[in-house]
């Protein structure tokens, strides 16, 4: 008897946390998770480095106290690229700028063969620009710097590149799995644990061993409340 009346609580408690869910924003600082009907949308800092944000937004489900979301391509803003004509066929020049369209120097840019092999590697100076010669072989390059938004452009001959790189690392097309604990009715608390989760067969088992492997590094867990819209009559 007692063993049915847990595993009934246990159930009560799922579908109540799913239920609040459903329509609801968490904050904390920059830090955010909302939710809308079958969606959400996160921001989190401090796990992948003191200054990089994370977000990204997909559809989600729980399982016990897992969050899965599969990420989908992001709405809001990510690093872009304008492609202009070169003036020399044999090279080409790959220039970065920040939001504000100044010039970002130390941005690592990397030529990659069609097979992903990087053929060659620069590093942006003081003007934002890296200068390739000889890229016949060049199929694409990835511009990537700590805080921002990667991007990789494919290569064509005789034209140069002009990047825009957006703070924050941009997740899409991925499983991002969050540790969700209930602290009271208007808190969370968070634990990221994989920002690229590969599904295997047994995945209760996978998660498991996913937080056991994570907790091991002693990563602090990020507290949000939630935050009441004011309602508005139309």
């Amino acid at each position: 008897m007692k063993k049915y009346l847990f595993l009934t609580g246990s159930l009560i408690l799922s579908l109540g946390l799913y239920a609040q869910q459903k329509e609801a924003t968490y904050k904390n600082g920059t830090d955010s998770l909302a939710f809308n009907n079958d969606k959400v949308v996160f921001s989190i800092t401090g796990f992948a480095g003191l200054s990089t944000t994370q977000a990204g937004e997909g559809s989600y489900e729980q399982i016990d106290n897992y969050l899965l979301i599969r990420t989908s391509d992001f709405s809001g803003p990510k690093s872009a690229c304008q492609i202009v004509e070169g003036t020399v066929k044999d090279s080409c020049m790959v220039k970065v700028t920040g939001p504000d369209n100044y010039p970002l120097p130390q941005v690592l840019v990397e030529a990659r063969s069609n097979s992903g092999k990087v053929l060659a590697g620069k590093v942006t100076g003081n003007d934002g620009i890296a200068w390739f010669n000889g890229t016949e072989k060049i199929s694409e390059f990835t511009v990537s710097a700590m805080g921002y938004d990667a991007i990789a452009v494919n290569h064509t001959q005789g034209k140069n590149y002009l990047v825009s790189l957006i703070m924050n690392d941009i997740i899409e097309n991925c499983i991002v799995v969050l540790g969700l604990r209930t602290v009271d009715d208007e808190t969370i608390s968070l634990l990221l644990l994989s920002d690229d989760f590969k599904e295997g067969k047994n995945l209760a088992a996978d998660l498991q061993k996913l937080e056991k492997k994570v907790r091991k590094r002693n990563l602090l867990e990020k507290r949000l409340k939630k935050v009441y819209v004011p309602y508005t009559r139309k």
